[in-house]
């Protein structure tokens, strides 16, 4: 099962895990690292071409997934589903070159019996640890600091590949501090998204994460001193919905995005063009059911690499309208569940903030700041989802047994 667990999961208590859930949880953690010297400026670190650290640490990852996978209880269907999305996630990545729907397939795939509240303060470990040593890397020169001059000033990536990624990590620290310190103290979660909006703010000039901070910052006042649960829930259950249509507005605008329309014009100036990116990609580059490289396209004035950041847009683009379709379906069973859920927690929240913020950002579908998609697990490998007290799955009960 995939469980949520309401009270308080230490770091020392990830220690006491039964081996096939701490071996998941290295995997998560050597993929993680892996995506961060992916998105650093680093060439090479301890000698190591950074591309062979890369490969050596998902290799290890992959060996870690597959051994937990024979810990699985899987019956004929379950393991029938595995191989079909393995399949289509590894077409996926050959026709595109791109591997992100993979290694989501294969994080979901594995992930039955996975705690997504101990995956939280892992990736808070994660972002906040990766910060500190991409920029000590600066500090000694081995990575180089970005610079990007936008309307709103000088952007500084203090070492990864661009702004926003560092813009990511913090908002990335900030949700998973929400989700596994949620039942703390609303002072010091606040100090934690308000202070990652300050540096955001500062440092990247990254508007996407500083609002979405900023509107977390609202959603912890707003659901720590309202005592009306009624109303809590409502108003979650209409941010849910409203999540939804922003993702089916992306594929609105990828499709119908006109720049003599004043409103198109005023939001895709908002949004950095991302609009009348995602529209050209569309135009330009034939659909196709398992994704495409568009490097060959830099003759149409595209950027010499693909650039579309909105992550469902980017997902049907670069990586086919096959994984879309099932990712969709996963993240709409998920939003179902948790609006029939009745129940209000960090995952909840987290869920939300992430689908939101995805709309702008391609970390949607990666799985190692999206790590909330791992509990479509029993969805994907035909167990039953339970509506329970707690969001996703009830603590202490398994799905689909």
């Amino acid at each position: 099962m995939i469980s949520y667990s309401s009270g308080k999961i230490g770091y020392a208590q990830l220690l006491n895990t039964k081996f096939e859930d701490m071996i998941y949880y290295i995997a998560f953690i050597a993929y993680s690292y892996s995506c961060v010297f992916g998105f650093t400026t680093a060439e090479s670190l301890v000698g190591l071409p950074i591309s062979a650290l890369i490969m050596s640490l998902q290799l290890f990852a992959l060996c870690c997934l597959l051994l937990k996978i024979l810990f699985q209880k899987m019956n004929g269907f379950s393991w029938l589903s595995f191989f079909l999305i393995v399949a289509i996630g590894f077409i996926s990545w050959r026709c595109s070159g791109e591997n992100y729907f993979l290694w989501l397939a294969l994080f979901v795939l594995c992930g039955i019996g996975v705690d997504i509240e101990a995956l939280a303060r892992i990736s808070l470990f994660v972002s906040v640890s990766a910060i500190i040593f991409v920029c000590a890397l600066l500090n000694v020169g081995l990575v180089r600091d970005v610079l990007i001059y936008g309307t709103n000033g000088v952007r500084h990536s203090l070492g990864f590949v661009h702004p926003n990624t560092l813009a990511r990590y913090l908002v990335v620290a900030s949700i998973s501090y929400l989700v596994s310190h949620y039942n703390g103290s609303i002072f010091a979660n606040l100090a934690m998204a308000l202070s990652c909006a300050f540096i955001a703010q500062m440092v990247t000039g990254s508007r996407t994460a500083v609002l979405l901070l900023v509107f977390q910052a609202i959603l912890l006042v707003f659901f720590s001193r309202v005592h009306n649960f009624e109303l809590k829930l409502a108003v979650l259950k209409v941010l849910f919905v409203g999540a939804f249509v922003l993702i089916i507005a992306s594929f609105y605008f990828m499709f119908c995005y006109n720049i003599q329309v004043p409103l198109h014009n005023r939001l895709n100036f908002l949004l950095s063009d991302r609009l009348a990116l995602a529209k050209l990609y569309a135009e330009v580059a034939p659909f196709t059911f398992f994704g495409r490289d568009f490097s060959s396209l830099g003759f149409y004035g595209l950027p010499s690499s693909f650039t579309v950041d909105n992550a469902w847009c980017h997902l049907f683009l670069r990586e086919g309208i096959i994984p879309t379709v099932l990712l969709l379906a996963g993240v709409f069973v998920l939003i179902i569940h948790a609006i029939l859920s009745n129940h209000i927690d960090g995952i909840c929240l987290g869920l939300l903030l992430m689908v939101v913020y995805s709309c702008s950002e391609t970390v949607g579908i990666m799985v190692d700041s999206n790590y909330f998609l791992i509990a479509m697990a029993p969805i994907v490998l035909g167990n039953h989802l339970t509506i329970g007290d707690s969001l996703f799955y009830p603590r202490g009960k398994c799905i689909g047994e």
